[in-house]
């Protein structure tokens, strides 16, 4: 049983690689005889990583000689069906869908977040395409919203949850993210993580951000920045770091994804731009607030009756002072990312479903 994976696979972010990761754990546990093969932006990096076997992204041949022998095409999980951060992104990734499906081959949108879309070719292909794949999971409710507007109605779709809610660390992982704190001299408790990521739409939130870090440290925490996204983030973490009066910690390290839900379990509180050091916080039951500079962060926030992080300094501290002081809070997330769990594992039973 052959499966293929088309994602944002071999970038080093830590995000997509944990997709990866929670997609193949989920289905081997169910079907230890899965195999897999990754398209890749770096294949010996994917290989080596997750011990799968990866083959060339941008090799038309070898997609076309994958796709032929496969039994399956998992498109996703992640941002893969939106048009914001580029032309050609959808085109790509909708691409290997027709591709697979002139093939005859089951095709599932996998725990997709899809959106925004506002080329008319790239609703157009959408729509076209789309509408041909055999199952649809979606990662939340306004991904469901925007399909239908898009007139995408074949498929069955179904809300889910993101894959790597089914992602469990090893003990080992914790026990090294622990000795990296203790290099950094952070001991817990009273830590902050912080996740940022450069967004021009957003350029001058930095500045109020690091007066609030501040305030926290003079109220006895430690805070600790960790770029997800390494070689794209260690430059906006250094930047508001800079700009803060106090000495923060920077995790100068490109960490695994399961170093990062494991490392992220020792904070009080985690302050993220990107999505999954979100949704690694509510994995562990961390208490979260999201800078959203994309719809899929409010649908994430929105998912746990949380509310995107105010650009305002002074309401940026009141809600994080908030965060930090509820009692029920890291209750309620732990509860939610339970049931998400479950459903994250829903959609490794609907894609083998497809397998004839």
């Amino acid at each position: 049983m052959k499966i293929a994976l088309s994602g944002y696979y071999g970038f080093d972010n830590a995000g997509d690689e944990a997709l990866l990761a929670a997609i193949c754990h989920t289905i081997k546990g169910i079907e230890p005889r899965a195999d897999f093969v990754v398209f890749s932006g770096s294949p010996e990096k994917t290989a080596r990583l997750h011990n799968l076997r990866a083959v060339n992204r941008m090799n038309p041949w070898v997609i076309i000689r994958e796709l032929f022998t496969c039994d399956l095409l998992i498109s996703g999980g992640g941002s893969l069906l939106q048009d914001v951060t580029g032309p050609r992104s959808l085109p790509y990734y909708i691409s290997i869908v027709a591709l697979a499906k002139v093939m005859r081959k089951p095709v599932i949108f996998y725990a997709q977040g899809i959106g925004p879309i506002n080329r008319n070719f790239s609703k157009f292909l959408m729509h076209t395409i789309a509408n041909q794949v055999d199952y649809i999971t979606l990662r939340d409710e306004d991904s469901r919203c925007l399909l239908q507007q898009l007139g995408v109605n074949c498929p069955p779709i179904k809300v889910t949850a993101d894959p790597v809610f089914a992602l469990e660390p090893a003990a080992a992982d914790f026990e090294q993210m622990e000795r990296l704190l203790r290099e950094h001299g952070v001991i817990p408790p009273k830590l902050v993580g912080v996740s940022v990521r450069y967004w021009k739409a957003l350029e001058g939130y930095q500045v109020e951000l690091a007066r609030v870090l501040d305030t926290l440290m003079g109220n006895d925490y430690q805070v600790v920045f960790i770029p997800m996204d390494y070689s794209h983030d260690l430059a906006e973490s250094r930047r508001v770091a800079d700009l803060m009066e106090k000495d923060a910690i920077i995790i100068d390290r490109c960490l695994s994804s399961m170093e990062h839900i494991a490392l992220i379990s020792n904070f009080d509180l985690l302050i993220g731009m990107r999505l999954h050091s979100l949704i690694f916080a509510a994995n562990r039951g961390i208490p979260f607030a999201g800078i959203s500079y994309d719809p899929k962060i409010d649908a994430f926030l929105k998912s746990f009756d949380l509310q995107p992080l105010p650009s305002a300094g002074e309401a940026m501290a009141v809600q994080i002072g908030n965060l930090l002081q509820s009692h029920l809070l890291k209750d309620k997330i732990a509860a939610r990312a339970r049931e998400m769990r479950g459903q994250a594992e829903e959609n490794a039973h609907i894609a083998l479903s497809l397998i004839t």
